[in-house]
């Protein structure tokens, strides 16, 4: 056991086995359905230590109804991990009345070198066997993540994950976009609900996702994270029946990815109600369907450099408009735009259309990517039942454009602003360490803002700071609410 396990969590055992007597014994007393319960909270690596503790519950770790079977690079011996995961199976196989194996992880992201060629066949073919081995005991939860892999290569999933008619979740993982399965595998999962797909290489057209998503009739919910659909002649995803999605494009294999983006995107997803979209903004749009879109959280990337001055970006970014885009998700109640998306609305999106039905709006401004809120006036001016508006830190670019909306060093104030038109009634700001760094600057904004919005009702700063910041912050913001806001609840809440 010692060439598996680190020596720290033996040592840890090891004490509370000598120290901790009379807690072993309490739980001895359980009865088996309950240690099991307990111990299935626990990476399985971690539960069999507990073999060591009591001989009466030596192999229940076995018998618990989630299986976290993990490898990684602190492990010594693959040979050691294999002969353990099999001993785990053969005691579940040899108990008739076991508990039902409902979730099934499997992790494998240790280096094989050179001299552990037949270890690394080894392992990945066990793997496939413990696949199988979930799959017969009908799994529901399904979570595989590969990550390193023998010379020799692999001969990918078994195709029976794709026709299982019990599963409801499945997760794949890889990295550097390996194909862990046949583009036009046979698929049919009658019962999957949540689909996630991390990096899995998909076909060059991405034939494999299709596929995927089509042998999935009742999908509720899908995560697409670094599938690098750009290089699909068409990035899309169409279902009846999805609620929930996240698409997310953030790592770069090669530096000329960078300057990729994707040619069109469709989205055929007439139930859907919530979209995290993090994505480069594409070459165009097609059509858009987000009927029963309720809730948004998008971050559109330019890919420019920061350093880049406003000439610049606007011939950067010619040929690319993401009016089509917001235009769809107009009818949402909440959004949150990440502070790159705000420099799209500012120089990719000619036409930020109403929202009519929006009640809170988040705003993400980044210190170490001064944000543009040039968009900001138009945006908020387009928000007729804006209830709520955050913003996630207040650092942006000072400019003449954005005084609408505050009041930057040197930027001009105009005699109405937005502000004075706005219905909100909260405001909430996260500080992220602006109020300590530069307490009289943010009073300077905090002030503009309790003096122009007429119908605050509530007002609550997220402050980083110490206790004695935050006390001086808050008996600060009241003298100015005094003069500026007598009505308006004031906070200060430590984050």
């Amino acid at each position: 056991m010692s060439r598996f396990f680190p020596q720290e969590d033996l040592q840890q055992v090891q004490s509370t086995n000598i120290n901790n007597r009379t807690m072993v014994d309490i739980i001895s007393t359980l009865p088996s359905e309950m240690r099991q319960l307990l111990l299935s909270f626990l990476p399985t690596r971690h539960a069999a230590l507990t073999s060591s503790l009591s001989k009466a519950w030596r192999d229940e770790f076995c018998l618990t109804t989630n299986l976290k079977l993990e490898l990684y690079d602190d492990t010594a011996d693959i040979n050691q991990f294999v002969s353990f995961v099999n001993r785990i199976l053969d005691v579940r196989g040899g108990v008739p009345n076991r508990p039902s194996l409902q979730k099934f992880l499997l992790t494998l992201n240790r280096a094989i070198f050179a001299d552990e060629a037949q270890a690394g066949t080894l392992l990945f073919q066990s793997a496939n066997r413990w696949i199988s081995f979930a799959l017969d005991s009908r799994v529901t939860t399904l979570t595989l993540g590969f990550y390193e892999f023998p010379d020799d290569g692999y001969v990918g999933l078994p195709h029976r994950i794709f026709t299982a008619n019990f599963l409801v979740n499945l997760r794949i993982s890889t990295s550097d976009h390996v194909c862990l399965f046949d583009s036009h595998v046979p698929v049919l999962l009658p019962s999957l609900k949540s689909l996630r797909l991390d990096m899995v290489g998909l076909g060059a057209e991405g034939q494999g996702f299709h596929n995927l998503l089509r042998g999935c009739p009742v999908i509720e919910e899908l995560e697409m994270k670094d599938l690098a659909w750009f290089t699909w002649p068409s990035s899309s995803v169409s279902s009846k029946t999805l609620k929930t999605l996240s698409i997310c494009w953030d790592i770069y294999g090669a530096e000329d990815e960078r300057s990729r983006r994707p040619a069109s995107v469709f989205f055929a997803t007439p139930n859907l109600e919530y979209l995290d979209y993090n994505d480069d903004i594409a070459g165009g749009y097609g059509a858009l369907d987000f009927t029963s879109l309720v809730e948004a959280e998008v971050r559109l990337h330019l890919r420019v450099e920061q350093d880049e001055d406003e000439d610049e970006l606007e011939n950067a970014v010619e040929d690319a408009d993401a009016s089509g885009f917001m235009s769809a998700i107009c009818n949402v109640k909440k959004l949150f735009l990440h502070a790159d998306t705000l420099q799209v609305l500012a120089f990719a999106c000619p036409a930020i259309p109403p929202f009519p039905n929006l009640t809170e709006l988040t705003i993400e401004s980044h210190q170490d990517q001064l944000s543009d809120w040039d968009a900001l006036p138009v945006l908020l001016n387009n928000c007729p039942q804006l209830h709520t508006l955050v913003f996630m830190g207040l650092t942006h670019q000072a400019k003449n454009t954005c005084g609408n909306v505050c009041r930057c060093e040197g930027g001009e104030v105009p005699q109405h602003s937005c502000l004075e038109a706005s219905p909100a009634r909260v405001l909430k700001i996260h500080d992220f360490g602006q109020a300590t760094a530069e307490m009289d600057r943010f009073l300077v904004m905090v002030r503009h803002f309790l003096v122009t919005m007429p119908h605050l009702e509530r007002f609550t700063v997220y402050c980083d700071g110490s206790t004695e910041t935050r006390a001086n912050l808050s008996r600060r913001i009241r003298g100015i609410q005094m003069r500026a806001s007598p009505m308006c609840r004031i906070e200060v809440i430590g984050r």
